[in-house]
């Protein structure tokens, strides 16, 4: 029976999570891996809110002060749930160069830290688990370095976010405006005060590039991933893509075009009769393609005390059978890859233009399209008695670059009211 002496540091509600699997499944552990999970130092700021589940742990010391864990002797395993990217950059890489083993939830820290986090586990031959800071309890992390490591990753396609989801689900099925939908996410406890994060794509961001850099083997920086939120969506975009046959989302994708990565976070529209558009409110899922095995879909919750917790006891058994055995270090670190130029995929676009209701303007509209070489595939026009008019535009397969060079004469012209709007299609996942 091997045991692993745990410290954990934030008992929020991932932290309670954690808590409460080992409380209940210990036991089981022990016999079903053979390994002993005892938790030897909580440290939080408000002791008094775990005093009950704690009380359920032999001899368990409770502080709030993370020094007395962090190069504490008596601890193997950190458990890191703080979040941000200052106390807790400190935290990880305090215990990795004390050898303890980190197990981190915290995408942002390892997204904009990581290259110095992963030289210092290297360096001190310790290990740091975190699969729980992609996709809640989607198995998603190992399924890249194990499962699927006989293959080779030609895209990866990320529904990562449960606020965005839900708020553009909530759009679609209940027709309310972002502001409604958004209000209803926070009432629910799936959006923050602040969703900044959520919305405007960050989130999003920090999680595919952790993945990408995985499924590739290549660093993906985060300021080389193009990022878009949800603000601009509106009932009216929702509403066209119905029509169209499409579901708008908030998608992270990775994918090699021509030996070059490309990484992108923003709103797109996905085919209503593909499996991915089927996820709805705030689920996560990641979809991905491969040489050999071809396409997959993983779908589970994203966020939660329990499903995310879930993920963490994962790693702390995962690494925790693996410490001491002197077994070959994962890889965490990769060459810079080569990042192909944001504006000059291909792709066809949704592009919605506020009016006025007078003769000609279609004919400026295309106008200005086709002297940037964009090609319309078809028009539509909402029927109306009285001003603005909506005009959507479905394109051919054209640049982004042509796109946002196009949108930036007809936005200066007189014959639209409002900034334009531009949706990628991804027709072809």
């Amino acid at each position: 029976m091997q045991t692993i002496r745990i410290g954990l540091i934030g008992a929020g509600t991932v932290g309670s999570g954690v808590l409460k699997i080992l409380s209940e499944e210990s036991a089981r552990f022990e016999k079903e891996y053979g390994i002993s999970l005892n938790v030897h130092t909580i440290c939080t700021r408000t002791p008094s809110k775990i005093a009950p589940i704690s009380k359920l742990f032999s001899k368990v010391k409770i502080t709030d002060d993370y020094k007395q864990v962090v190069g504490n002797p008596e601890i193997d395993m950190i458990i890191e749930l703080v979040g941000g990217t200052t106390i807790s950059e400190e935290i990880v890489l305090g215990a990795l160069q004390s050898k303890q083993t980190v197990i981190t939830a915290n995408k942002a820290l390892l997204s904009e830290k990581g290259e110095i986090i992963y030289r210092t586990a290297e360096e001190n031959h310790t290990e740091i688990g975190f699969e729980a800071s992609v996709g809640g309890s989607i198995p998603i992390i190992r399924a890249i370095r194990n499962c699927l490591a006989g293959d080779k990753f030609l895209g990866l396609y990320g529904i990562l976010n449960g606020t965005t989801n839900f708020i553009l689900s909530k759009m679609e099925t209940e027709g309310l405006d972002y502001k409604e939908a958004l209000k209803l996410a926070q009432e629910k406890g799936f959006a923050e005060a602040d969703p900044s994060f959520d919305v405007e794509g960050i989130d999003t961001a920090h999680k595919i590039s952790i993945l990408g850099s995985l499924a590739f083997g290549e660093k993906i920086p985060l300021q080389n991933i193009v990022v878009e939120g949800i603000t601009k969506i509106t009932r009216l975009d929702i509403a066209f893509a119905s029509d169209l046959g499409y579901r708008i989302k908030l998608l992270g994708l990775v994918r090699k075009l021509d030996g070059k990565v490309e990484a992108r976070v923003q709103p797109v529209m996905i085919p209503k009769h593909h499996a991915f558009a089927s996820v709805m409110n705030e689920t996560n899922a990641v979809y991905y393609k491969t040489t050999f095995a071809g396409p997959g879909l993983i779908v589970g919750k994203g966020a939660g005390a329990l499903p995310t917790a879930s993920a963490v006891v994962s790693d702390l058994i995962y690494y925790g059978s693996r410490r001491g055995k002197n077994l070959p270090m994962e890889k965490n670190r990769f060459p810079k890859a080569s990042i192909s130029e944001a504006n000059q995929t291909e792709a066809r676009y949704y592009l919605r233009f506020n009016t006025l209701d007078q003769p000609g303007v279609l004919a400026e509209i295309a106008k200005d399209l086709g002297t940037n070489g964009v090609s319309i595939s078809s028009v539509r026009q909402n029927e109306s008695e009285k001003e603005p008019a909506e005009v959507v535009v479905v394109t051919h397969p054209c640049v982004e670059a042509s796109i946002s060079a196009s949108l930036g004469r007809i936005d200066a012209s007189d014959v639209v009211l409002e900034p334009s709007v531009a949706i990628r299609l991804e027709d072809k996942l």
